[in-house]
């Protein structure tokens, strides 16, 4: 069994944006690798070039737009997000000539406004909700008002779209299949539009039935039954059911707490070295659940939709995380109340915070540490 996609399948010269969507590695974890556990391996979506598994989902859906006439130069795409599709329909929009506005609430990370910034989308922002609360239904409204409304617009619609879950039916689903040569026992994906699962769950159950494909969602999210109610986790979860589904390949839902994920994605940080958004953490959670129960021998694949790096001003910033009460569920730093506190106190620095107070002058901390002269000399030269 090949446990990650080969390595020159990253390589080489591409001409266009397209080529390089897909293809994304497998890594295998070892916290999981005990007696009595699975292997357990990621797939890790954010090595696309617009840093996520929707950038599969904007290209299935231009591509049908394209083929049907719908979509052509100039045009204008509509759609309502919570960042990463309309970040990879910014970015293809860049490079094939179609602007492009999103319709996001103002819980929009700053990383992803950034980068539809840097793309040169628009991005249309819904007046103020709570926090926590669903606002896809009124984001979809408004994005198929503003198409009909403005011309030389439309919007894709991902919900509904069924070129999402077939992107994932033509790419995701046959590079899982090859990398591990069929020896695949579980599937667990986030699940939000439900393309993902939905594709790929079809492709790897007409191949060997016997796989069983697990969908995760947060806590207060409906899709899989229970009551609705706010969650913070974003990109996973919906107050609906999208009809773009397909149950019928789904053999198991499963609903995570807010916490859960959000310790979920420091605890891999901490001991993997990867950094995940928050439908990772709703995905690692429950392949730590289910890793047990399947037991040595089997290949559980978990689908990680994008990284952490977008999410820096919430799940991994310290005042978000207390604000949440979700600072006590972390794994402790070990150094904190060790000799390395105790040394950076004696010189005059601080760890792992910025205090009020500014410290000794560098010409101090230069001597306690016996940095030469020089040190403090290029220092005041260059006004630092």
């Amino acid at each position: 069994m090949r446990a990650t996609i080969p390595s020159s399948s990253r390589g080489g010269v591409f001409t266009s944006l397209e080529q390089m969507i897909g293809n994304t590695p497998c890594v295998k974890l070892h916290r999981f690798a005990t007696d009595h556990a699975a292997n357990v391996f990621l797939k890790l979506e954010h090595f696309n070039p617009g840093g996520s598994v929707k950038d599969r989902t904007a290209l299935g859906m231009i591509r049908r737009a394209e083929e049907e006439g719908a979509l052509g130069p100039g045009m204008r795409l509509v759609e309502s997000s919570s960042g990463n599709t309309a970040i990879g329909l910014a970015m293809l929009g860049a490079e094939r000539g179609y602007s492009v506005c999103a319709i996001c609430d103002r819980h929009l990370p700053a990383a992803k406004k950034a980068r539809l910034f840097a793309f040169g989308a628009d991005i249309l922002f819904l007046p103020q909700t709570p926090a926590g609360i669903d606002t896809v239904q009124l984001r979809i409204a408004v994005a198929t008002w503003l198409a009909d409304a403005v011309p030389n617009s439309i919007s894709l619609g991902q919900y509904s779209n069924s070129a999402n879950p077939q992107i994932h039916y033509e790419t995701t689903g046959p590079e899982i299949w090859e990398a591990f040569d069929g020896q695949i026992d579980v599937l667990v994906a986030a699940v939000g539009t439900c393309g993902t699962i939905s594709g790929v769950g079809r492709f790897l159950k007409e191949r060997k039935p016997s796989v069983q494909a697990v969908g995760v969602e947060p806590e207060g999210s409906i899709i899989f039954g229970g009551e609705n109610r706010p969650y913070v986790i974003q990109g996973g979860g919906l107050s609906f059911i999208p009809s773009i589904l397909d149950r019928s390949v789904v053999d198991r839902g499963l609903k995570v707490a807010d916490a859960e994920s959000v310790a979920a994605v420091h605890g891999l940080a901490r001991a993997e070295g990867l950094l995940v958004g928050g439908t990772g953490g709703l995905v690692v959670e429950a392949l730590a659940r289910l890793a047990p129960e399947f037991g040595p021998g089997r290949n559980l694949i978990g689908i990680i939709p994008d990284a952490g790096e977008r999410y820096l001003d919430t799940l991994y910033d310290e005042q978000w995380l207390n604000h949440h009460h979700f600072r006590e569920r972390l794994p402790p730093r070990g150094s904190v109340d060790g000799e390395l506190a105790e040394g950076a106190t004696a010189i005059g620095c601080s760890l792992n915070h910025i205090p009020d107070d500014p410290g000794p002058s560098i010409a101090e901390l230069c001597q306690r540490v016996g940095a030469s002269p020089s040190v403090v000399a290029n220092l005041a030269e260059n006004r630092l």
